[in-house]
């Protein structure tokens, strides 16, 4: 898909080979892979690039009750 049809940052998903060896490319915050496998995968990466940013978020404390900000 030209980059000038869809400009800005994207989520990207790039298929398991086929059996003639070529990938598929998603855009992924625009149109979600088809096949059930691919879509489990997707699924799977999704969640652990989401844990990987959880992990890296700096702590945050949380605010008593009656306690000024």
């Amino acid at each position: 898909m030209p980059d000038d049809l869809n400009p800005g940052p994207h989520l990207v998903y790039r298929s398991t080979r086929d059996l003639d060896g070529t990938r598929t490319h998603y855009l992924i915050d625009m149109a979600a892979p088809e096949d059930p496998r691919e879509r489990a995968i997707c699924r799977a990466l999704l969640q652990h690039a989401l844990s990987l940013l959880d992990a890296t978020e700096p702590a945050r404390r949380t605010a008593v009750r009656g306690e000024q900000p």
